[in-house]
């Protein structure tokens, strides 16, 4: 079965780039708002969805409420340009996986998404995913 992950962001060029990074891992399925995110998790069944926060519309954060409804496994990695804790700290209370801020580094995402999938350590971005100590 092929791995599916769904990247969300209102910003097109933010979800062509992590399509590109993350496609070696499996298919890379994008959204640019949290309905087309919702409809597409319900009718594709991604196994990991990496979340932005600040989106028109539906917020990160309710996209990751409406979510954890369909899907209780689903792996949730949430993404935002702010660094407020709080938001943070709620996204993790309601069942996010993981919180990167923007900018982040590439290497250090790739290693986050092939560790919350499980896969081995290997190629994930087109370099080595391990983040060495």
């Amino acid at each position: 079965m092929t791995r599916k992950l769904l990247v969300v962001d209102d910003d097109p060029a933010l979800c062509q780039m992590l399509r590109r990074i993350l496609g070696s891992v499996g298919e890379v399925l994008t959204a640019t708002n949290g309905l087309d995110a919702l409809r597409l998790l319900e009718a594709e069944k991604p196994s990991l969805m990496l979340l932005d926060v600040v989106m028109p519309e539906m917020g990160g954060l309710e996209v990751l409420r409406a979510a954890r409804r369909l899907d209780k496994e689903l792996v949730i990695l949430m993404l935002t340009g702010s660094s407020d804790l709080e938001i943070a700290k709620r996204a993790l209370e309601e069942g996010a996986s993981a919180y990167f801020t923007k900018p982040f580094e590439r290497e250090v995402l790739c290693a986050e998404v092939g560790r919350l999938m499980g896969l081995p350590e290997g190629d994930v971005s087109g370099r080595p995913w391990r983040v060495r100590p």
